[in-house]
């Protein structure tokens, strides 16, 4: 959900940036400003979900491969002769 929440904060503040300049109202410098305030906040956002993604994809690894050696151990064949 924070993921979900973090992302949606990104694109509507790009929107914002994208379409702010050609609405007479909206200040730029002040935006920018609001920009470099919050960016240090955004960053560890940002890093957040990378982290938790690489977390994510080295247990599923993990898991596949003790799925792996389980199951190459069932069917291990010995051939008696």
């Amino acid at each position: 959900m924070a993921k979900k929440i973090t992302l949606v904060l990104l694109m509507v503040m790009f929107i914002l940036g994208c379409v702010g300049p050609f609405i007479a109202i909206f200040a730029m410098a002040d935006y920018v400003m609001f920009l470099k305030a919050y960016a240090p906040l955004f960053i560890s956002l940002i890093a957040s979900i990378g982290v938790n993604s690489y977390k994510e994809k080295e247990q599923d690894k993990g898991k596949e491969h003790k799925d792996q050696e389980k199951d190459n151990k069932e069917h291990k064949c010995v051939d008696k002769d």
